[in-house]
């Protein structure tokens, strides 16, 4: 007869199904470790965007901090402005009618007084006496000539008047000012 030994077979075969068993194993224990690194690194990525997300949210709100100063500083410096405009503007109205009045009362003959003076659009209206009509001529050559204010200065009427019994002219010059 003639004896087969099955044992030693059976043995490999059971040995490879255990080496099946034991890469299957390593592969799971693998696949499992290389999950969890997965997992590992991004909770690790996301904590450092967090870190990040926070960091830019307070440079949000510092940049929104310094965003209300320089809007604040950029009103203040319009109001203030406005301010130096409106001052610059009352000074050059103001010295306008000084230096007027000056020129006229400077050019005025010593024969020549004068009434009333009005402003109106550009326009100035002088009323006043005079012992002769050349005293008047005189006074617009002045005004025209010399001031340097007036454009045109027109004689708008003139008559005989009194004044304390004494003869006089009465007249009335409009005078154009220059822009």
């Amino acid at each position: 007869m003639i004896k087969i030994n099955l044992l030693p077979h059976v043995s490999r075969q059971k040995a490879a199904v255990n080496r099946r068993t034991q890469l299957a194993g390593l592969g799971a224990v693998v696949v499992v470790l290389v999950l969890l690194y997965a997992w590992w690194s991004m909770l690790s990525a996301s904590n450092e965007l967090r870190v990040k997300i926070e960091q830019t949210q307070q440079e949000l709100r510092r940049y929104e901090e310094v965003a209300k100063k320089v809007a604040q500083f950029e009103a203040d410096k319009k109001r203030l402005q406005e301010k130096i405009t409106t001052i610059d503007r009352l000074i050059a109205s103001q010295t306008g009618p000084v230096r007027l009045m000056d020129q006229i009362s400077r050019q005025l003959p010593s024969e020549v007084w004068l009434t009333s003076l009005r402003e109106t659009g550009g326009r100035i209206l002088l009323q006043g006496y005079a012992f002769t009509d050349f005293a008047i001529a005189e006074y617009m050559t002045r005004l025209q000539r010399d001031a340097g204010l007036f454009t045109e200065v027109e004689l708008s009427f003139t008559e005989r008047a009194e004044v304390q019994k004494v003869p006089v002219k009465r007249f009335e010059l409009t005078l154009k000012l220059k822009a």
